[in-house]
Formats: C-alpha cells, sequence, structure tokens
C-alpha cells in the first residue's frame, strides 16, 4: 500500500496548497464571537446532535467523550474550537520553516533536497547550510522584501512580537522545533511497520498529525487520485451521472510553502475547489452551469483569499493558477497525463511564469479558469469539528472532499467531525477522503469502496482513498 502523498516522500512539485492570503488575513486569525460561531449561519454542534457519538467513545478516554450533560458540551465544543483554531499558528511556523529550506526568492544558496538533509544527524543542530538560509531569510526580512511570502512573515513576526534582533534566533529555534517534529513523525510510521499489522499502520497515519499545528497542505496529485476513484466508482455503477449540483471541499489550502518542494516563485493560488469542479464535469456528474462550490476553513487566509477570487469571478476576471511539475520526478504516466491535461475543462492555457535558474528541473504550466466557474466559490469560516450549519430540506452537499484533514484530530474529533459532514449532507450524497474513518463513525455514511491510488512509478507513496454515500 503506497504512503499517504502528503507525508514524508518529498517527490517533485505538485501545485502545493499551503497558506496564506494575505499578511493581515493571517495576522489577525479569526475567532469566533458571539453564539453563530463568528459568521451567520454558522453555530456550534448541539449535546442532542453529537450525543450518539460520544455514546460509541464514552470508554475511550479521549477528551470530550464522557461528557453527560448540555451544559458541559456547550462549555467543552466552545473551549473545542478554541483549541483547535490556537493550532493555526504553529501550522503557520511549519510553513516558515519550509520557505527558509527550498525558497527560492530570497537567497541564492540551493535549496535542500528534503527537509532531512537541514539537521545534522549525530548532533541533532542545524546544518551550516541552513543557518545560512536562515540568515538570508531574516535578511530578506530586515531589508523590507517586497515579496509577498517574506512579507507575510515579517507581519507574522512583527504580530508575535519578535523584535529584529531576535529574528534570526527565533527562526532557527523554529525551523529546528520543526526538524525534530518531523523526525518523530517518521519514527512513529516506521515503528507501526514494523508490527507487520496493517490497522496499526492504518490507525498511526490516521492521526499523526492530532497534535501538530494545523497546516493547510494540499497538492495537485490528490486529486487526480480523488477524479480517478471516482472515474472507477462511476464505472462499476456505484455512483451515478448528474446528480452533483452542491459541493463542499472542507480545507481548500493555499501554497505559501510546500513541506516538500516549497516554490516561492509565483502568487499564492487555490487549486483544489477548481480541480474538484473539473472531475465532476469532465466524469459527467453534474453540470457546470449548475455547480456550487462552498469551501470550509478555519484559517482567515484561505476564507479572504476564496472571497477575493470569487468576486473577481462575479466582476469577469479570470483566475490564473501556475502549475509546476519537477520533471526529474519518478510520477507514473498516469499522475503525468493529469498534470498535462489539467483545466482543459475549466479553463484556458495561459502564459506561465519564468522559472528561477535554482530550479533547472521544474517545468511550469499555467491556467487562466474561467471567471463563472470562481464566482462559484463561497466560503465559509467553520470549524468541521465544533461548527455545523443548516440547510433547508435537499439544499445540502452532494459531494464532500476531505484530504489530509482528519489526519489532524484524534478519533474521538474524527468522529464528530464525520458526523457533522453527515448532517449537512443530501440522501444519497458522496463522501470522500484519504484518512480511514475511525471504526466507530456515523452509521448514515456507507461505505461504498476504497483504492490504492499510487503517483510514483515504484508505487512509493500515493493516497488511499475511501468514498462513502449519506444514506437516507
Amino acid at each position: 500500500m503506497p504512503i499517504r502523498y502528503s507525508m514524508f516522500k518529498r517527490i517533485g512539485p505538485a501545485a502545493a496548497v499551503c497558506l496564506l492570503a494575505s499578511s493581515l488575513a493571517l495576522a489577525n486569525p479569526q475567532t469566533p464571537s458571539n453564539e453563530n460561531g463568528g459568521q451567520s449561519g454558522v453555530r456550534y454542534l448541539t449535546y442532542d446532535e453529537t450525543r450518539d457519538t460520544i455514546a460509541k467513545y464514552a470508554d475511550s478516554g479521549m477528551p470530550g467523550s464522557k461528557i453527560a450533560s448540555r451544559g458541559d458540551w456547550e462549555s467543552w465544543i466552545r473551549e473545542q474550537d478554541r483549541d483547535i483554531r490556537s493550532r493555526i499558528d504553529r501550522g503557520v511556523e511549519d510553513s516558515i520553516s519550509n520557505l527558509a529550506l527550498f525558497g527560492t526568492a530570497f537567497s541564492r544558496m540551493p535549496r535542500f533536497e528534503d527537509s532531512e538533509a537541514a539537521e545534522d544527524r549525530k548532533t541533532k543542530s542545524l546544518t551550516a547550510k541552513a543557518i545560512s538560509r536562515v540568515a538570508d531569510l531574516a535578511s530578506a526580512i530586515e531589508n523590507n522584501s517586497p515579496d509577498e511570502r517574506v512579507a507575510f512573515v515579517r507581519q507574522y513576526l512583527k504580530r508575535k512580537r519578535i523584535a529584529a534582533a531576535q529574528r534570526r534566533a527565533y527562526l532557527q529555534a523554529n525551523l529546528l522545533r520543526y526538524l525534530n517534529e518531523q523526525r518523530r513523525y517518521r519514527a512513529k510510521l516506521e515503528e507501526a511497520a514494523k508490527s507487520g499489522d496493517k490497522s496499526t499502520v492504518t490507525a498511526a497515519r490516521g492521526t499523526l498529525y492530532a497534535t501538530r499545528g494545523l497546516s493547510v497542505d494540499t497538492s495537485l496529485l490528490p486529486n487526480y487520485a480523488i477524479e480517478d476513484t471516482l472515474r472507477v466508482m462511476l464505472g462499476k455503477g456505484a455512483i451515478k451521472t448528474g446528480e452533483i449540483k452542491r459541493i463542499a471541499v472542507i480545507g481548500p489550502g493555499l501554497d505559501f510553502a510546500d513541506k516538500r518542494d516549497g516554490y516561492d516563485f509565483y502568487p499564492l493560488q487555490t487549486i483544489q475547489p477548481f480541480a474538484v469542479m473539473e472531475a465532476v464535469e469532465r466524469l459527467g456528474l453534474g453540470k457546470r452551469e449548475e455547480l456550487q462550490v462552498m469551501t470550509l476553513d478555519l484559517n482567515a487566509a484561505v476564507n479572504s483569499h476564496v472571497a477575493r477570487l470569487s468576486e473577481g469571478g462575479k466582476s469577469g476576471r479570470r483566475y490564473q493558477v501556475q502549475l509546476p511539475r519537477d520533471i526529474d520526478a519518478p510520477w507514473t504516466t498516469q499522475a503525468v497525463n493529469y498534470w498535462e491535461n489539467f483545466g482543459g475543462v475549466i479553463g484556458s492555457p495561459a502564459k506561465p511564469l519564468a522559472v528561477p535558474r535554482q530550479l533547472p528541473s521544474v517545468k511550469l504550466r499555467a491556467l487562466a479558469i474561467t471567471a463563472d466557474r470562481a464566482a462559484r466559490l463561497k466560503p465559509v469560516d467553520l470549524n468541521i469539528v465544533a461548527q455545523t450549519t443548516d440547510f433547508a430540506e435537499g439544499e445540502g452537499f452532494d459531494l464532500v472532499i476531505a484530504t489530509n484533514i482528519l489526519v489532524y484530530y484524534d478519533h474521538f474529533q474524527q468522529a464528530l467531525a464525520i458526523s457533522n459532514i453527515a448532517r449537512m449532507m443530501n440522501p444519497g450524497g458522496i463522501f470522500v477522503c484519504n484518512t480511514a474513518l475511525p471504526s466507530a463513525h456515523d452509521e448514515r455514511l456507507k461505505y461504498l469502496g476504497g483504492r490504492s491510488v499510487a503517483y510514483a512509478q515504484d508505487g512509493s507513496y500515493g493516497d488511499d482513498i475511501v468514498v462513502y454515500r449519506m444514506q437516507p
């Protein structure tokens, strides 16, 4: 079984999607300020809505699983929302470390091939090259570089009240912390693999980032896995054409500095909402003029970016994305074909930006997505574990996508999220994710099937996609 692409193998660009829409947006992370979760139409999950899930986990010992009253639940779910949102900053710090490792806009030094090379294996300290790249980033910050990612880091450090004289030390300590965490994640997976037990490996992967900062990484390739899986399901008759109108993408993400590639030579962008839209149109699962896509995210930067591109679409502006690929990466023929043909349904070719000299093996495509499709996106600030929104009968979601999302939560939190997803879906709706659901989950979601999709020619990395249908 291939490891999930969201983990440690670095495979070359996949138009990775991380975070940030503007310095200001993430400098002021959004936190709910009223009983509606800080946004009209969004509210906290009630005790009655979660009672069955709590009962399933009553003996698990997990936080929140022993709540037995509405009053206790109302306090806990609000605290849970605050705790989850507090993890956004740590995800930002992870992305800053990736920028230091892989960015080309602020330094002429060669990039790292992978994060492990930035740490001395014997001393567990930063290598001289890593220290020099951090120094280059600190200098760019100090010199008021206009680069948008550097400007973001500058604004973030300002909000954290990190004085100029402390920036370099702070960035070094942050990078070392990040590398240590990555090493622990690798060790956890390797230990699970030694057991030879598939369920142990699945459990380790499924909650690997349960205490990590909330990164909103994603990449182009999981969208290939989603489309390929939907195609197979359609061919088997498990799903039908023409039934999808309303789509939810949980955690669509933004590209800041991905943990595998960290490209920083093109503007921030989001891809998954459009990739899902294209898959639905290409496979005949829905009609272009009927599709509506709602993005559900708790990151203010992501929501701000999606709101701006949607308003731009309503004004007739196309949305451009850059699609890099490292031609030296051993992608499968199918993965390469997906990259080469991505966007053919939803847009038209655009002139790509220049690729920096430090990236000689990177090939770049550019795509202009049609304005009407951009206009069909609607962002909603919503914590999928703690918050929900209500729909009239038949106006829920026909398709829900959640890739590299559930892995950031423990099994009880995952079960809450899954039950929440189910209550927002229409009967017959399809739920697709790349994290195996916990054994105790909402029975309304019936398992349709799953498949492993390889991205590498040797099958060493890929995604395990699972598909569920919402029952009446």
